[in-house]
């Protein structure tokens, strides 16, 4: 699979490089003043017409009818990326190019700035969760939760919030309990004290939704 994907890619590189090499020619025969035909991009069922006259008038029309059709949007981004070393910031091979950055890169700072201010990729994100008190000999200390042994938030530090985010707890994840498939579990057990406070009750049979943030993530 991931020899085909790389094939395909090599393919529409070059379909690209073609696409490029023949307007620069289209171009160069306009200026001479040479009679020239419509340039056709084709990749696969997928075809590009690029009208000599109308799409050459200037670089913002003429990239403007690259980009207007996915396939050759696609095909040019590759092979900026294969041949110019430019990434959408949406591609996941970026990723590698931005580890290897130096501390003291621009770029590097930036991104910083962003994780210590939690936006973009690192925005704080809220679930909404079932929230349970275990019997009294099972419950958590204060300040403190029982989570999915396998879930996501053990071991984390939590906000718990109410569903209307007025009030609120912050409890850090150590204790755990199974959660066995095809069975319903609360996603987080709280403290008596903690859950009164949050949720102005502990007077609930089963459980209550409430929100939930992970404050400090893996």
């Amino acid at each position: 699979m991931e020899k085909e994907a790389g094939k395909t890619k090599y393919y529409i590189a070059v379909g690209v490089a073609g696409l490029i090499i023949g307007l620069t020619v289209g171009w160069f025969l306009s200026k001479e003043g040479v009679k020239t035909t419509d340039i056709h991009w084709k990749f696969g069922e997928n075809e590009l017409s690029i009208n000599m006259e109308q799409d050459l008038a200037d670089a913002q029309t003429l990239l403007n009818k690259i980009f207007s059709e996915d396939f050759s949007r696609q095909g040019t981004l590759e092979w900026l990326k294969l041949n110019q070393n430019l990434y959408n910031p949406t591609d996941p091979e970026i990723v590698p190019k931005i580890s290897s950055l130096k501390y003291d890169d621009l770029v590097s700072k930036e991104l910083r700035n962003l994780s210590l201010s939690r936006e973009g990729p690192w925005a704080y994100q809220l679930d909404t969760v079932r929230i349970g008190i275990p019997p009294a000999e099972l419950q958590p200390r204060k300040g403190y939760a029982n989570v999915c042994e396998n879930g996501k938030y053990f071991t984390q530090k939590l906000r718990v919030l109410s569903l209307d985010l007025v009030q609120s707890v912050e409890v850090s994840a150590t204790g755990r309990y199974e959660c066995p498939k095809k069975l319903k579990y609360p996603d987080i057990q709280l403290n008596a004290e903690d859950a009164a406070r949050l949720l102005g009750t502990v007077n609930f049979s089963k459980y209550e939704q409430g929100m939930a943030l992970i404050l400090s993530p893996r």
